[in-house]
């Protein structure tokens, strides 16, 4: 949208109303005009979502408008209930943390109505022991964090989430999907206790 006296596309949007088409009050960072736009919107596209829920997942669509651009960690209304971006998986099968919606294949989501399972794998040498565990999603766990799950204290020395393994810093719990860790002394003060998250 160029600025009929300068030319110039760079602008403040002053007003916005309407729906399928947009009526757009703008004002022209160069020169001070204000003009008016009318923007029609695409209808609205049904793109492919999977809802994990735990170990199920549900296969849904969502209508969506193909100019915009979605990005993780977006919240999503999938019929009055709100839902998660994970990832977000174009057309050429790259997972990508942003994208238009025009070149989204599948939204992976989570259900925000509902707590984080995430797995936890202590290593005590070549034996591993697993547990899985059901906290908030906001909630963060920390490369360094002593924590007690039980009758066992461990060190995080590496997470996984739903992109990458850390090393280092931290994860909300609603992108991870493992935490690993070596054991510790029992007399060691621990961060926080996980024992009643157990699953």
């Amino acid at each position: 949208m160029k600025c009929p006296v300068c030319e110039s596309e760079s602008y403040e949007i002053l007003k916005s109303k309407g729906k399928h088409s947009k009526e757009l009050l703008l004002k022209c960072e160069e020169c001070g005009n204000i003009y008016r736009e009318t923007i029609i919107r695409e209808k609205p596209v049904d793109v492919r979502i999977v809802i994990s829920e735990f170990e199920k997942s549900k296969k849904d669509f969502v209508k969506l408008y193909p100019d915009e651009v979605l990005m993780v960690d977006d919240i999503l209304d999938l019929d009055g209930k709100e839902v998660a971006v994970n990832s977000i998986e174009i057309k050429t099968s790259a997972r990508v943390y942003r994208s238009p919606v025009s070149d989204i294949e599948t939204i992976w989501a989570s259900s925000m109505d509902m707590p984080a399972r995430v797995g936890i794998s202590v290593d005590f040498g070549g034996r591993i022991t697993s547990k899985k565990v059901d906290v908030d999603r906001d909630f963060e766990f920390t490369v360094g964090d002593i924590v007690k799950m039980g009758n066992l204290i461990f060190k995080i020395n590496s997470i996984k989430t739903i992109e990458r393994k850390l090393r280092k810093g931290f994860a909300k719990a609603y992108v991870t999907k493992r935490v690993y860790g070596r054991p510790l002394e029992e007399f060691v003060r621990y961060n926080y206790d996980l024992s009643p998250n157990i699953v």
